[in-house]
């Protein structure tokens, strides 16, 4: 991938215009994933994407930084250069931080453009209206954590037990007599019995069970 990308890189020094595209996902699951596409199909146009799976509140996008490192090297060479994302929040979720990547990009003649609204950077207006998205954003972002929170609290005070639930007591057997068998790598209780590790670990220690060597 990293040589493929290299090559990539090559090749748009020969260009006079570069479109570089940034595309971010938080998490694995299927609907990031779906996620992804969805953002890769709408920068398909771009000369080059840089993807990766990182959280909005991390400023410590490694991938971002090399989308911008490069966009900064292409734009001393005199190219035309834009950074193009799907929407605003794939960029951070951090409104200083994103006036900083705006800034920065401006610095250095670099136009970002945001396509699900249609923003673009080279007005001071287009400036200005991705400043005031990115608040809008971060104030969302805050009123969901404090919902989040208010929801636990209250869940908690009527009773609710939080976190994962606990395993049956059969499942807990189970692990506890294929544990037992000193042949019976861990990593194969999980899958035969479709737990985590992490729980034949915590089962083990609640049972009082003196710890064989663990093959893993």
């Amino acid at each position: 991938m990293q040589k493929h990308q290299n090559k990539k890189v090559k090749e748009l020094e020969k260009l006079n215009k570069v479109k570089i595209g940034y595309a971010r996902v938080s998490s694995q699951d299927d609907r990031q994933k779906l996620g992804l596409e969805v953002q890769t199909e709408a920068l398909k146009n771009c000369d080059i994407i840089f993807s990766e799976k990182s959280s909005g509140d991390n400023d410590n996008q490694l991938e971002l930084a090399k989308a911008i490192s490069l966009a900064k090297d292409l734009s001393s060479q005199e190219k035309f250069v834009t950074l193009q994302i799907y929407k605003l929040d794939r960029l951070t979720r951090k409104m200083l931080t994103l006036a900083n990547i705006i800034d920065e990009l401006n610095q250095h003649n670099i136009k970002l453009i945001s396509l699900q609204e249609n923003i673009e950077t080279d007005s001071l207006t287009g400036r200005l209206l991705c400043l005031v998205l990115g608040y809008v954003a971060e104030i969302e972002i805050d009123n969901i954590r404090f919902r989040t929170k208010e929801g636990l609290r209250k869940a908690k005070e009527n009773g609710a037990i939080l976190g994962k639930p606990a395993l049956p007591e059969k499942k807990k057997r189970q692990i506890l007599d294929l544990y037992q068998l000193n042949s019976m790598p861990v990593k194969t209780i999980a899958k035969r019995l479709k737990v985590s590790e992490s729980s034949i670990y915590k089962t083990v220690k609640e049972s009082g069970i003196k710890h064989r060597k663990l093959v893993k």
